[in-house]
C-alpha cells in the first residue's frame, strides 16, 4: 500500500513538472524574435547605380563641412528653410481664415434655404382650390312607425296590466273536488327522507306553506300552486332540516278542482311526479282510496276533471 502511494506521488510530481516545462516553452515560443539583419542587406546596399543610389533608393552619406568665413553660404542654406516656414505659416493662416469664414457664414445656408422656400413652386391642390362646401343638416323627418310602435308598446303594457288585474280579481272558487294520489313503500319497507328530498328537488317541488311541498307554475318555485305533497303519516308535515333521519310509510299528492292553469296538464304533471317518486324510492302508486292504480282509475280521474271544466 505504501509503495502504491509513493508511485502515485512520483507520477503527480512528474506531471506537474511536465506542465511547467510545457508552459515555459509555450511562453518562450510566443515571444517575438529580435530583428536580425541579413548579411545580404549590406551586399545589396553596396550595389549602387550610376547616380549613387542603392536598390532601396538610398544615396551615399555626404559630409558637409561648414566654413567659418561663409555667412553668405549660411544665409543661402537658411533661406529655403525660412521660405518653407513662411509657406507653412501662410497655409495655416489661410486655413484659419477659411475656418473663421465658415463659422461666420453659418447663417448663409439658412437664408438660402429660406429664399429657396420662398421660390419653391407650389403645385395646384384640389383641397386648396376647392371652395368650402357647407352642408346644411336636413331636418329630421319624423318616423312613420314611431307612433305605431308607441301605440303597440302602450297596448302591450295595458294588456299585461289587465291580465295581472284579472288574475288578482278572479280568485279561485271553492274547491269542488280533490284528486289524490298515494305513493307508499312496499311491505316491510319505508320511504327514506335522504332519497326523497333530492327526488323532490329534481321534480321542482318547493317547501312552503303548511310545512309541506308544493309544485308551482314556474319551475323555479314561483307563481301559483298547481298541486301539493304531504306526509301520509300524521301530522302530515315535513322538516327539511331532518330529512336525513326522516322515514315514512308514504306520501300523498293532491290537487283541487278548479285550479290555476289547465287542470288536465296539472294532473298529468302530478301523475308523472308520483310515478317518478315511486321509481326512485321503490314505492307503489295508489289512488285516493289506497287501491292499485289502474288505467280505469286514470280514466275516472280524467272524467272528474272534465266535469269541473
Amino acid at each position: 500500500m505504501e509503495n502504491l502511494q509513493v508511485v502515485l506521488l512520483l507520477l503527480g510530481a512528474i506531471a506537474i513538472i511536465a506542465v511547467l516545462v510545457h508552459g515555459f516553452w509555450s511562453i518562450r515560443k510566443q515571444q517575438p524574435k529580435g530583428f536580425k539583419q541579413s548579411p545580404m542587406t549590406d551586399i545589396n546596399r553596396e550595389r549602387r547605380d550610376a547616380h549613387g543610389f542603392d536598390n532601396d533608393g538610398i544615396g551615399a552619406v555626404r559630409v558637409v563641412q561648414a566654413r567659418a568665413d561663409g555667412p553668405a553660404d549660411i544665409a543661402q542654406s537658411i533661406d529655403p528653410l525660412v521660405a518653407e516656414v513662411a509657406a507653412a505659416t501662410n497655409v495655416e493662416t489661410v486655413f484659419e481664415a477659411n475656418a473663421d469664414e465658415a463659422f461666420s457664414l453659418t447663417e448663409a445656408p439658412t437664408q438660402k434655404a429660406v429664399r429657396s422656400a420662398k421660390h419653391t413652386r407650389v403645385e395646384p391642390s384640389l383641397s386648396v382650390d376647392t371652395p368650402d362646401v357647407v352642408v346644411e343638416a336636413s331636418p329630421m323627418q319624423p318616423s312613420l312607425f314611431a307612433a305605431e310602435e308607441a301605440v303597440l308598446s302602450d297596448d302591450a303594457a295595458q294588456e299585461s296590466d289587465v291580465a295581472a288585474e284579472v288574475e288578482q280579481e278572479q280568485p279561485l272558487a271553492e274547491p269542488q273536488d280533490v284528486l289524490v294520489l298515494h305513493v307508499v313503500a312496499k311491505e316491510g319497507e319505508a320511504l327514506n327522507g335522504a332519497e326523497l328530498l333530492p327526488c323532490l328537488l329534481t321534480l321542482n317541488f318547493k317547501f312552503g306553506e303548511m310545512n309541506i311541498f308544493h309544485r308551482h307554475e314556474d319551475n323555479a318555485g314561483k307563481g301559483k300552486v298547481l298541486f301539493s305533497m304531504a306526509n301520509m303519516v300524521k301530522p302530515g308535515v315535513f322538516d327539511p332540516d331532518s330529512m336525513e333521519q326522516f322515514s315514512t310509510q308514504g306520501v300523498v299528492l293532491f290537487m283541487t278542482l278548479p285550479c290555476y292553469g289547465e287542470a288536465m296538464r296539472n294532473f298529468s304533471i302530478m301523475l308523472n311526479s308520483a310515478h317518478q317518486i315511486a321509481d326512485d324510492l321503490n314505492g307503489v302508486v295508489l289512488d285516493g282510496g289506497r287501491d292499485e292504480w289502474l288505467d280505469s282509475t286514470k280514466q275516472n280521474y280524467i272524467q272528474r276533471i272534465k266535469a269541473q271544466g
